[in-house]
Formats: C-alpha cells, sequence, structure tokens
C-alpha cells in the first residue's frame, strides 16, 4: 500500500507537473505576446517621436505664415467693417437724395399746377386786361372834349360831347326842341 500510495503521490505529482508545465507554457507564451507587444509598442514610440518631430518641425514652420495669416485676415476684417460702414452712409445718401429727388418732383408738380393756374388767370387777366381797354376808351369817349376832367352830360349826334356848363342854353333848348342831343345825366 505504501507502493500505491506513492504511486498515487507520484501520479498527482506528474499530474500537477503537468499543470504547472502547461501553466508555464501559457505563461512563457503570455511572455512572448507581452513581449512583441512591448517592442511593437517601443517601434509604435519611435514612430510617434517621428511623426512628433516632424508634425513640430511642420508647426514651427507653419507659425510665422499663420501669424500672417492672421493679420491679413485682421487687416480684411477691418477693411469689411470700413466698407460695411461706407455702404451705409452711401446708401443713407442715396435716401436722401432721393428723398430729395421726390421732393424736387412734388415741387416740380406743384410748379406745374401753379404754372397751368397762372396761365389761365394770365388768360383771364388777359380778357380783363381788353376790358379795362375798352372801358377806358369808353371812359375817354365820355369825358368831356373841353376839360378832359368829367364825365360828359350832354352828347350831340355828330358825336361831341360836352359838360352842359359849357353849352348855351340857347343851344341846349333849340337842340332839344330839334332831338339832337341826349343828356347822360
Amino acid at each position: 500500500m505504501e507502493k500505491q500510495l506513492m504511486e498515487q503521490e507520484i501520479q498527482q505529482s506528474n499530474v500537477s507537473l503537468n499543470l504547472y508545465d502547461t501553466k508555464a507554457a501559457r505563461i512563457e507564451d503570455q511572455l512572448r505576446f507581452c513581449s512583441d507587444q512591448i517592442q511593437k509598442l517601443g517601434d509604435n514610440k519611435n514612430q510617434s517621436s517621428v511623426c512628433l518631430e516632424n508634425a513640430q518641425r511642420r508647426l514651427s514652420d507653419i507659425r510665422p505664415s499663420s501669424q500672417q495669416v492672421r493679420d491679413t485676415v485682421g487687416e480684411v476684417q477691418s477693411k469689411i467693417t470700413s466698407s460695411r460702414v461706407t455702404c451705409m452712409e452711401l446708401e443713407v445718401e442715396l435716401d436722401k437724395e432721393r428723398f430729395d429727388k421726390k421732393k424736387v418732383e412734388e415741387d416740380l408738380e406743384v410748379a406745374k399746377r401753379n404754372l397751368s393756374r397762372l396761365k389761365a388767370q394770365d388768360e383771364d387777366s388777359s380778357v380783363t386786361d381788353k376790358l379795362q381797354q375798352e372801358l377806358g376808351e369808353y371812359r375817354e369817349i365820355v369825358k368831356c372834349s373841353i376839360c378832359r376832367d368829367r364825365t360828359k352830360e350832354v352828347i350831340f349826334y355828330c358825336n361831341l360831347s360836352y359838360l352842359i356848363k359849357f353849352v348855351k342854353p340857347q343851344l341846349v333848348l333849340e337842340s332839344i326842341n330839334d332831338g339832337m342831343w341826349l343828356s347822360l345825366s
């Protein structure tokens, strides 16, 4: 029995040994995998370092031109702002000119209406002037031929007219009887 026990112990030891060998093989595989990973990470680190150096060189090359671009953008923005202000000022000026033009057009329309009214009045006034002239002529006709002052009181058929004070009373009576004169008074 001792032999059996020993055999069992040996068997258990062999099983344990196999188990430990398997575990050792696994650990070795894991160690190889980790070593590979470490080597890959090292390679990646080197590549990343090279890329980082290249990127830093490009960045240092780009920085001055980037600053120039920023300055240019600032100048362009200030020009845009001043252009907008100028554009707004021009729009205000255009609105003022449109308003002034509209006002001038309205004033012109008023002037045209006034001109039409004045022409109508002028036509009326020319008629009035003609009538005034005729009235003056008639007044001239009825003024005394001697004193040229007062309105005539007596008009003879021969188109002579005088104030009654200038005509002899005898002549008046004869003329009345003959029907040769007209009295305006």
